[in-house]
Order: C-alpha cells, then sequence, then structure tokens
C-alpha cells in the first residue's frame, strides 16, 4: 500500500492513542521507520502489521479499528490536499457510482495502485448494492467507515449493512447502502 495510508493510520493512532502507543505499534510494525513517503508503496504486510499492531496495543477489535478508521480516513485524505477529488459528484449517490472513476484519476499519481472495485445495483431510488472487490483480504470493515466519513462529507443520512462476505467464504462482499435525505 502507499505511504498515504501508513501515513493516516499513524495520524489516526497519535490523534486518538498518542505518541507512546504509536512508537509501540511502530517498533513492532515498521521499525526503523520515523516518517513514511506519501507517494512511495510500502510492503501491505508492513499495513497488516501496523493494523494488528495497532489492535492489540489499543486493546480495539481490529474490524473496529477499520471501521474507525474508515471514517478518518476521508477526513484525512481530503486535509491532505484530496478534497476537490470529493468535488467530482454533487451527492454522495453520485459520488458512490463515480468511484472507480476517482481511483483510475488517483491511480495516475500513484501508479503502482491497486485500489478495490465497486460496482452498484440499484434496489430503489435511496437504496443500492454496493459490490466491493478487493485484491486485499479484511478490509471491508474499512467500507463501514467510509461510507459513515463520506455521509458526514456530503451530509447525508447513511445506513450500511453488509448483505455477503468474502471472510465467510463468498467471492467479495456486498454491501445494502441506505441514503437519506441530505442534511442542509
Amino acid at each position: 500500500m502507499y505511504g498515504l495510508i501508513n501515513a493516516a493510520l499513524k495520524q489516526f493512532v497519535l490523534d486518538n492513542h498518542g505518541g507512546d502507543v504509536w512508537e509501540r505499534i511502530a517498533s513492532a510494525a515498521a521499525p526503523g521507520i520515523t516518517q513514511f513517503d506519501t507517494m512511495s508503496p510500502y510492503p501491505d504486510e508492513m499495513t497488516t502489521r501496523i493494523l494488528a499492531s495497532a489492535s492489540e496495543l489499543t486493546a480495539i477489535d481490529a474490524d473496529v479499528l477499520l471501521n474507525d478508521f474508515g471514517e478518518f480516513w476521508v477526513r484525512y485524505t481530503s486535509d491532505q490536499g484530496y478534497g476537490p477529488m470529493f468535488e467530482i459528484a454533487d451527492s454522495l449517490h453520485e459520488f458512490l457510482l463515480s468511484l472507480d472513476l476517482l481511483h483510475a484519476r488517483v491511480g495516475r499519481s500513484f501508479p503502482k495502485l491497486r485500489p478495490p472495485s465497486f460496482r452498484f445495483d440499484t434496489i430503489d431510488p435511496t437504496t443500492l448494492r454496493m459490490h466491493y472487490l478487493s485484491s486485499r483480504a479484511g478490509l471491508c470493515p474499512m467500507v463501514f467507515g467510509l461510507l459513515r466519513g463520506l455521509g458526514r462529507r456530503f451530509a447525508t443520512d447513511v445506513s450500511v449493512s453488509e448483505d455477503v462476505c468474502a471472510r465467510r467464504g463468498a467471492a467479495h462482499c456486498e454491501f445494502i447502502v441506505g441514503l437519506g435525505p441530505r442534511k442542509e
């Protein structure tokens, strides 16, 4: 994964658990690295070790940690100068349908990017079935937080349930996403 993810994980831990906890995580999961180059790729295993160490050292379930990190990621990327990327759409519904296009644009700056892919089925005017396809196993809990953060970003009520999960043997994960009215 790119250093941007690891830098965000570091900031997430610093904001929520402090420097001492981050230092213990870093020494276990990324020894010798004090800063992450956000534009450089790092082994996926390092990110996995960071997440596992964070879960262990904070005593927070890994799924809960990923969920909370997903929400944090929306704010973090916006604060890091990627906010205009969210403006490719006028609504959360439109934004979700543009996720693959967004990742294609981001891929211009991150040539080794391996983002997830998303397909959507319309259940009704306010409900989508989101197919989440990723070459990385186990990150689906992050989707809940991402959708919550995007709901906040687009001032839209969001409900999410996971209908099918790759961790339970399915080919990919599927989420039912309810989009409520835009909050003014």
